[in-house]
């Protein structure tokens, strides 16, 4: 069975590297999942919610023509949910943590878990089960505005005893008294987004799953919200999205989402904390960024010699990573050495970097 799904999903994802457009798609831990297994990695429950209103008031600056959170150390390192429905978590600390930092000048890695365990405790529900971003923050303002840091109140990938008054409150300098609901445009977005992160909602489909670098313009979404993420920044080009499935997904963990495009509903359910100040500094060691850095240029670059060419019509820059499938994929790897008359001088695909051996693979693989 699970062989089955994998040669579809690999069908799929040749398939898919033949269509047009700036994304590329690999295999990854989704390609021998079955449905049920896929929708765990998700969580957003809609129910009860609608989009956002088109007239919502942003916030009254003007936007730069980029602004990238990742590339000013002001968004933590990429998580995993794992097989929890715990989404809306991630995209609700994920909206607060470069937004603290603006004001604190503290990058602080939150407690997803605080909010797992915690905002349906009174309700008896299982947040694993699913969970609406907003209601994280409803918890933490009628809480004292508190939120405990993740080295404190450990992810633990299942729904527990709410510890959160027994913990030390992460929210020292700023507290969270509310939310704000972003107009439900591209443009209120991009304005929101220029002044910090955002907890973001949108449809995952096939193609988001197994999604592996580029820009995406997904034409596939039916339309209803089922995954919370943070929107990290922009450029021109597109929407830089943390994802919560680990780095070994997507870009290192990330995804580039086209600008003028419906996303799948991307701008449509975006929101972030209120915070007011405590009067008390926040001198504790800042917790780490990501070291990830978006490529703002995804178009691919063409090998310098062109009778250097893929063995195999599935290549990808994921199988970049293994010393045995280079040899079958040497152009999409770069490896057009001199017994092939090339060079090793060009650039490595999107999300990949020369080795001191002269091969293009993801950074951890050197």
């Amino acid at each position: 069975m699970r062989f089955r799904m994998f040669r579809s999903n690999a069908e799929f994802v040749a398939d898919a590297n033949e269509q047009e457009g700036d994304a590329v798609f690999a295999l990854n831990f989704f390609s021998a999942m079955t449905g049920d297994e896929k929708r765990q990695y998700l969580g957003l429950n809609v129910t009860g919610h609608k989009e956002n209103d088109v007239l919502l008031s942003s916030p009254l600056l003007k936007a730069p023509a980029k602004k990238l959170w990742t590339n000013e150390g002001s968004v933590t390192e990429v998580k995993n949910q794992g097989g929890c429905g715990s989404c809306w978590t991630f995209g609700a600390v994920g909206g607060l943590e470069t937004r603290y930092k603006q004001l604190s000048g503290t990058l602080r890695d939150f407690a997803e878990q605080e909010y797992l365990d915690c905002t349906y405790e009174n309700a008896g529900r299982d947040g694993c089960n699913g969970g609406w971003p907003d209601d994280g923050y409803d918890y933490s303002s009628k809480n004292g505005g508190r939120l405990a840091s993740s080295a404190d109140y450990k992810y633990a990938q299942k729904d527990g005893r709410c510890l959160g008054s027994s913990k030390p409150n992460a929210l020292v300098a700023y507290k969270i008294t509310g939310y704000k609901n972003v107009g439900g445009t591209e443009a209120a977005n991009i304005n929101a987004l220029a002044s910090g992160s955002l907890s973001v909602a949108f449809e995952v489909t096939n193609y988001f799953q197994q999604y592996s670098g580029g820009i995406i313009k997904d034409t596939t979404c039916s339309g209803r919200p089922n995954h919370a993420v943070t929107a990290v920044g922009y450029t021109e080009k597109f929407v830089l999205v943390k994802n919560s499935w680990g780095n070994a997904w997507g870009d290192q963990g990330f995804v580039k989402y086209a600008r003028n495009y419906h996303n799948c509903g991307l701008f449509k359910y975006s929101s972030y904390p209120v915070l007011k100040r405590t009067g008390k500094s926040d001198t504790a060691p800042a917790d780490d960024a990501t070291s990830y850095i978006p490529s703002e240029d995804d178009k691919p670059v063409p090998t310098a010699d062109p009778d250097c060419q893929d063995a195999s019509q599935y290549c990808s820059a994921i199988h970049c990573e293994y010393a045995d499938l280079i040899e079958y994929c040497r152009r999409t790897c770069n490896d057009c050495g001199d017994d092939d008359g090339g060079d090793d001088d060009g650039d490595c695909p999107s999300g990949t970097i020369r080795c001191d051996d002269g091969v293009c693979r993801h950074e951890h693989m050197c």
